[in-house]
């Protein structure tokens, strides 16, 4: 039987070159071999047993495991030394597939009497190291071994058998059978259980990615895009106006006299009124615009596919009257709060710095015109 480190080898660390990382998988790989070793006892048990019907001879068996053995050990050698990090298969699971592969084959060969069980051990092989190594591996050592079992077979002008010849080899032969049927369920059971561990592995490294995605892209406070995502977003639709002919339009929110919400109420209320500011303009606006943290208490929001300055500036007014009609009572009894907006569509030609200093200036017209109002630009 195969010695073939499975993926499970890999799971230790994600980062191999790590020496407790590398410690563990080689443990692991260990652990693998002496499981290989068992395997080689139980089938050396089983030639023993043909040989006790007459199908061959006790010799064979005792070559067979010693072959084992050997292999086993020289891979376990193998596998403790530093050059093996290097290599594309660090496990030396190819090596190892055609090695204990050669080890049946020779057998066969040498006892074509005993050759079908023996033959059996090859699939074992082969559903070994499908678990481990890529497809482009498993395919030519596929074809490699299918190679070797046709010399064999064809070459040797050999009489392969399953021994049959009377109660006590049907016995064993069907108890061989029945042996690789086993091991071959334990892979397949094996092999869900690393589906398992990859799919939730798989879903564990998503949630990390998003997870780390919204707070590269986020602000932290108000969960509204972050001022280098709302730019870029802007940039986005600048180039598709560019490409298309389709305009859009932004608008500059500021929250009056902000400052004076944090020194009357305090900090914490003020962020408070900065979640519930964002989550009350991102409600008054369509599905497809996006709102972003320009700085402290100022706002961006891109308003996609918006060509029309009635349009714009009705938007805007949602936002503004949602702002205002929110109930600031909530979070204290004396709050209010409202937010002046300045409004611009982009024209054509104009640059990304044209668009915003237009969006500026309607700001401070608004402010200039006594705050809780819109302007355009």
């Amino acid at each position: 039987m195969s010695a073939l480190p499975s993926a499970a080898a890999r799971d230790a660390d994600d980062n191999d070159a790590h020496p407790a990382a590398r410690a563990q998988r080689q443990r692991q790989c260990l652990r693998l071999l002496a499981g290989v070793l068992a395997s080689y006892g139980i089938d050396t048990a089983l030639l023993l047993a043909f040989a006790h019907f007459g199908a061959v001879e006790a010799v064979v068996a005792w070559v067979y495991a010693g072959a084992g053995v050997a292999s086993c050990g020289m891979f376990a050698l193998l596998l403790r030394r530093p050059f093996t990090e290097r290599l594309s298969d660090p496990f030396l699971v190819v090596p190892q597939m055609i090695v204990h592969s050669a080890i049946a084959l020779a057998v066969v060969l040498w006892a074509p009497g005993v050759g079908v069980p023996l033959l059996m051990m090859l699939l074992i092989v082969h559903a070994f190291g499908a678990m481990r190594v890529s497809p482009l591996h498993v395919l030519g050592t596929s074809v490699l071994i299918a190679a070797g079992v046709a010399a064999v077979i064809v070459g040797g002008h050999l009489h392969v058998e399953l021994p049959m010849a009377n109660t006590g080899q049907r016995v064993v032969s069907a108890l061989w059978f029945a042996l690789v049927l086993a091991r071959s369920t334990l892979l397949d059971l094996y092999g869900a259980q690393l589906r398992d561990v990859l799919v939730q592995r798989n879903a564990s490294l998503q949630a990390r990615f998003k997870k780390m995605h919204r707070r590269a892209t986020r602000d932290g406070l108000t969960g509204t895009l972050s001022r280098r995502s709302v730019m870029e977003l802007l940039e986005q639709q600048h180039r598709r106006l560019e490409l298309t002919g389709q305009s859009f339009a932004i608008l500059l929110l500021d929250i009056d006299h902000f400052k004076q919400v944090n020194d009357r109420f305090g900090h914490p209320i003020g962020d408070e009124v900065l979640r519930a500011f964002a989550r009350r303009a991102m409600a008054e606006m369509r599905a497809s615009d996006r709102l972003g943290r320009y700085g402290g208490e100022e706002f961006l929001a891109v308003l996609t596919a918006t060509e029309d300055a009635s349009a714009a500036h009705l938007a805007a007014e949602r936002v503004r009257d949602g702002v205002f009609r929110h109930p600031w009572g909530r979070l204290h009894p004396d709050l209010r709060v409202t937010v002046s907006v300045g409004v611009a569509v982009c024209r054509p030609d104009e640059s990304v710095d044209a668009l915003l200093a237009r969006a500026d200036a309607a700001l401070y017209a608004a402010k200039g015109a006594g705050r809780d109002c819109v302007r355009m630009g």
